[in-house]
């Protein structure tokens, strides 16, 4: 066999933690018309003159699930949503057409059997907040400008009362802008359970030990599908709409524009399309009220 050249994988982004999707090939590909989709990932990572070790660690992906994924055994993959992201991350990197290879992939197995599965849909708890934590829902958006807004109003109140002072024809409107500021909330009070603004909203996920993940954005386009060593980050996009997918949720740890959140869930729990903002916002509403 002609040696086969394979272009350097590089991540596109050390910030969103995104998987390279492009292998470039020298030798002729391998005809891969009418056989099984393992056999048509097997042949293709030969071609290209890789081992299941190097491609393992150059996708981030764990060997077994390589393995597996090439011997189509439903036995050695985690449930179905784990699989075909790592099917789409594995696929591309060899230079596979992403979709025909899912569409093989769910004629020809079913992992639903397959180890990892959560054993139910997390439910979706309603949350109400009081009007005094609304501001909360801007975390990951619009902190800053909130913060300067009552920065400026503080400032007006503040030089209104002191230029009512000496004027006795405006000194019964002094008595109501009194009387707001003294029931308003102090801005220490408002802003001292949230995060700081220049730490920036980005959403971090880290690895209280070996982890699988799956990250999807709001269309249901998966952005990471990768086991997490202990201690190894992964950082979210900054957009909405974000939802997070894991074999051990007590191994997940959240962290929010620089504020540790703690664990998405309890140790051993597998979890699925658990909405990103609404952990979020969770977290700081049992935080302010502890």
């Amino acid at each position: 066999m002609a040696n086969a050249k394979m272009r350097d994988y590089e991540p596109m982004s050390d910030e969103t933690g995104y998987v390279p999707v492009d292998a470039v090939f020298s030798a002729p590909a391998p005809a891969l018309e009418g056989v099984s989709l393992g056999e048509r990932l097997r042949l293709s990572r030969t071609h290209a003159g890789l081992t299941l070790d190097s491609a393992s660690a150059r996708t981030r992906i764990k060997r077994d699930y390589l393995d597996a994924l090439e011997t189509m055994d439903p036995r050695g993959l985690p449930s179905k949503a784990y699989a075909v992201g790592y099917l789409r991350t594995y696929a591309a990197f060899l230079g596979l057409d992403v979709a025909d290879c899912v569409r093989q992939f769910k004629a020809e197995v079913d992992c639903d059997a397959g180890r990892g599965e959560p054993t139910a849909p997390q439910e979706r708890r309603e949350i109400k907040l009081p009007r005094g934590l609304v501001g909360a829902v801007l975390i990951l958006g619009g902190v800053v400008v909130a913060a300067g807004w009552y920065g400026n109003y503080v400032t007006r109140a503040e030089a209104f009362a002191g230029a009512a002072a000496p004027m006795d024809a405006l000194m019964r409107a002094e008595a109501p802008l009194v009387e707001l500021e003294a029931s308003a909330p102090s801005r220490a009070a408002i802003w001292s359970g949230l995060p700081d603004a220049n730490a920036g909203n980005t959403l971090v996920l880290e690895a209280g030990g070996r982890v699988d993940i799956e990250v999807r954005d709001a269309s249901g386009r998966i952005l990471a599908a990768r086991e997490l060593e202990p201690g190894e980050l992964y950082r979210a996009p900054d957009e909405p709409g974000l939802t997070i997918s894991t074999n051990d949720a007590g191994a997940v740890l959240v962290r929010a524009a620089g504020r540790p959140l703690g664990p998405l869930g309890e140790p051993g729990q597998a979890v699925d399309n658990v909405s990103a903002a609404e952990f979020v916002l969770t977290a700081l509403r049992e935080t302010e009220a502890g």
